[in-house]
This record gives structure tokens, C-alpha cells and sequence, in this order.
């Protein structure tokens, strides 16, 4: 496959699930099922997800425990998950269309990018 049938396959995806999004997409229920997941898959004293909603919406905060500092955030749109982070210089921001793929990937850029993290900001 080429690229331009990568973005033809992404784009009937993006079509279909617009075209069965429906008015009053929900949020809230979407989260709840991820943050399920990400529970379930990333069992750790050091991270703390939390459900919560402020003058942009509802979205999962990715908390650092030990400095008390947010690493990121989950939200849900109408047929993705996205992981934000404002440390850019060690959590990458990504897309993901499946709930189960994103949990894990989230594990992954985590996994990756939390010691560096740590030993800079010296926690731990």
C-alpha cells in the first residue's frame, strides 16, 4: 500500500464514522471506557488518571504522582482518542481511532518517555 492509499483508507474511516456520528456524541462515555482501559493496563505508583472537566470540557488528566504535575491529556472525539501533552520535550501527542490500540500505545509512549522525565526534573 502507498501513501496515498494510507490517506484514502484514513479518509473513508474519518467519512463513515462522521457519517454515523451522531448529534449528540458523548463524551463522558467514551472517557469512562478508556480510562477502564488505561486502569486496567497501566497499574503504577507513580501515575494517577483522572476524570475531569473545566472550561474546555471533559478530558482524562495524566498525573505524575510524585510531582504532582500533569503529563497529559485524554480526550475523545467522535471516533478518535487523543493524548495532549504540554511537556512536549518528553511526551509525544498522538491520535488514535481504537480505544484498546490507544491504551496501549499510551502505555507505550509512557513506558518510553517517563525516565527521562523523572532524572530532568529530579523525582524520585
Amino acid at each position: 500500500m502507498d501513501f496515498d492509499d494510507d490517506v484514502d483508507e484514513a479518509r473513508a474511516r474519518l467519512a463513515a464514522a462522521l457519517a454515523d456520528e451522531e448529534p449528540g456524541f458523548d463524551d463522558a462515555s467514551a472517557l469512562e471506557a478508556v480510562l477502564a482501559l488505561l486502569l486496567a493496563r497501566i497499574k503504577s505508583r507513580r501515575l494517577l488518571f483522572v476524570l475531569e472537566k473545566d472550561e474546555e470540557g471533559l478530558a482524562i488528566a495524566v498525573r505524575h504522582t510524585h510531582a504532582n504535575d500533569i503529563l497529559g491529556f485524554v480526550i475523545a472525539e467522535p471516533g478518535e482518542y487523543v493524548f495532549e501533552s504540554g511537556h512536549d520535550d518528553y511526551f509525544d501527542d498522538f491520535v488514535d481511532e481504537d480505544p484498546q490500540s490507544f491504551a496501549e500505545r499510551l502505555y507505550e509512549t509512557l513506558r518510553a518517555d517517563l525516565p527521562k522525565y523523572e532524572i530532568e526534573n529530579e523525582i524520585g
